[in-house]
């Protein structure tokens, strides 16, 4: 995932937060609003509940990972968020990408038709 590719500032957070919808499942959570730009934007959220820092971090490379092929046939100016939940920590690489990939089916942002 390219670094551009990704919410930074606390305000892009906070307005996706605000403003946008949600959709949730057993391993992770996605709110989605518009952006400005062209491209999705992408952020990750995990939550100290979810264990220590090596734990949360490992928890967003993963996430991060996971999502990387699936940008180019994301819906472009959106802002996403994905939120982990407890059950990510044990889950296989394959179904965090198919929760994933779920998430963003219910909200309307996957362009199937460019997919292959």
């Amino acid at each position: 995932m390219k670094h551009s590719d990704s919410l930074r500032r606390k305000k892009e957070f906070r307005y996706t937060y605000r403003a946008g919808k949600s959709c949730g499942g057993r391993l992770l959570s996605l709110v989605y609003a518009k952006n400005r730009g062209t491209q999705p934007k992408i952020g990750f959220s995990v939550s100290k509940k979810i264990g220590n820092a090596v734990t949360r971090n490992r928890v967003k490379r993963r996430m991060r990972e996971a999502v990387t092929p699936l940008i180019p046939q994301i819906r472009g100016g959106m802002n996403l968020i994905f939120i982990a939940r407890d059950s990510i920590i044990d889950a296989p690489f394959l179904s965090i990408r198919e929760q994933m990939l779920l998430q963003l089916t219910r909200a309307g942002l996957w362009n199937a038709e460019e997919h292959t």
